[in-house]
C-alpha cells in the first residue's frame, strides 16, 4: 500500500486482509452464492496436475470453478500457461452466448511479472500475465468471440489461482460504459494483450439478477484517476456504475440494483461507501458486502461489482 493511501486512510501502513477463495461458493456475492448454498458440487475433476474443477447446477444456470494450486509461485510463463488451461476448462463446451458472469481472484496481482523466466521478456505485473492467459484461452475455445463475459478480477491473500463461471441460458445483451474504453481496446500500456471482460450486460432468467455489472472503478477512457483522493475515487466510480447501469436500461440507477460487493484494499474506507451511497440515495435498499482485497491496479482505492432485477424491481 502506498503512504498516500495510508495517509488518507489516517492510519499506518498494514498488511492487506486475508481473505483468501477457495473456489467454494462463499468466494462469491450473496445473490449467486445462496442459490448453490451449502450443497457439494454436483460434478468434480481434475484438468491437469495441480489443478481442481467443480460444477453446481443452478436451476437454470451452472457455476463452474476451477482452481490452480500455488499459482503465487509461478513463474510468469508458468502462470500465463496455467491460466490459460484452466480459462480452457472454464470454458469448454459452454456455448459462447450462454456466458453470464465470471469471477477472477488472481494471488500476487500487483507483483511485478518474473521477466527472468519469461520467455517472451513482458513486463509489467502479474494482472497483465494473468489477461494474456485469459485473452488465450477465450481465443482457444471460440477462436474470434464478439465479447467476452462480465467480470471482476481482484487480488486475493492465498497462493492459488481461483476462477468462477456462472453460464447458462440467460441470452445475454453486452453493454457498454461511454465514459470508458472497451476493456478489449486497452493501449498496451495496460499489457500486451487486453483483459477479456465487458462492463455490464442485460440477462433473462437468472434467479435475482437480470442487470449484472462488472467490477467498477474510477476509470475514465482507459486513465485512472484521482489517484491521491479516496473520495473522488468513489464519486467518479459512482457515476460510472450510474452510467453504464442507465446503458443497461433507460431509468434505472444504481440503487435499483440491490446486491453491491465493494472491494476495498484499505478496509477503513468502508463507512466512508456506506455515507456516499447514503447521500446518493436516501433511503436506498441496497445490501452492500465488503471485502479487502487488492484490485486489479495499485493506484485505485475502491472498486463496486452489482446485481439485481432493475424495472422488475422498480416496476
Amino acid at each position: 500500500m502506498s503512504s498516500s493511501v495510508s495517509a488518507i486512510a489516517g492510519r499506518p501502513d498494514r498488511k492487506f486482509a486475508d481473505w483468501v477463495a477457495t473456489g467454494g461458493s462463499r468466494d462469491l456475492p450473496a445473490w449467486i452464492r445462496d442459490g448453490v448454498g451449502s450443497a457439494d458440487p454436483d460434478r468434480c475433476w481434475s484438468p491437469g496436475p495441480g489443478m481442481h474443477a467443480a460444477e453446481w447446477v443452478i436451476g437454470d444456470q451452472r457455476l463452474r470453478s476451477v482452481v490452480v494450486d500455488g499459482a503465487a509461485t509461478m513463474t510468469a510463463e508458468g502462470f500465463e500457461a496455467a491460466t490459460r488451461l484452466a480459462y480452457r476448462t472454464l470454458l469448454s463446451d459452454v456455448p459462447h452466448d450462454h456466458l453470464l458472469r465470471a469471477w477472477n481472484f488472481i494471488p500476487r496481482i500487483n507483483d511485478p511479472a518474473d521477466r527472468s523466466a519469461d520467455a517472451d521478456g513482458r513486463s509489467g505485473d502479474r494482472y497483465m500475465v494473468f489477461n494474456a492467459g485469459r485473452f488465450k484461452a477465450f481465443h482457444d475455445v471460440y477462436e474470434r468471440p464478439p465479447w467476452f463475459p462480465v467480470a471482476s478480477g481482484v487480488g486475493h491473500a492465498g497462493d492459488d489461482l481461483v476462477l468462477h463461471l456462472l453460464h447458462g441460458d440467460g441470452d445475454p445483451r453486452p453493454v457498454d460504459n461511454p465514459r470508458q474504453v472497451l476493456p478489449v481496446d486497452y493501449s498496451a500500456r495496460f499489457g500486451d494483450l487486453p483483459p477479456a471482460f465487458i462492463r455490464a450486460a442485460k440477462v433473462r432468467g437468472v434467479e435475482g439478477a437480470s442487470i449484472l455489472v462488472s467490477g467498477t472503478a474510477s476509470v475514465v477512457g482507459e486513465d485512472s484517476l484521482h489517484s491521491d483522493s479516496f473520495e473522488r475515487q468513489l464519486e467518479e466510480t459512482l457515476d460510472n456504475l450510474e452510467t453504464v447501469i442507465a446503458s443497461c436500461e433507460p431509468g434505472v440507477v444504481p440503487a435499483d440494483l440491490e446486491d453491491w460487493l465493494v472491494y476495498l484494499p484499505e478496509p477503513a474506507f468502508e463507512d466512508r461507501v456506506r455515507e456516499a451511497v447514503g447521500r446518493r440515495w436516501p433511503g436506498h435498499r441496497i445490501v452492500l458486502a465488503f471485502r479487502a482485497q487488492r484490485l486489479c491496479r495499485p493506484e485505485l482505492l475502491v472498486e463496486i461489482e452489482c446485481a439485481g432485477r432493475g424495472s422488475e424491481r422498480t416496476s
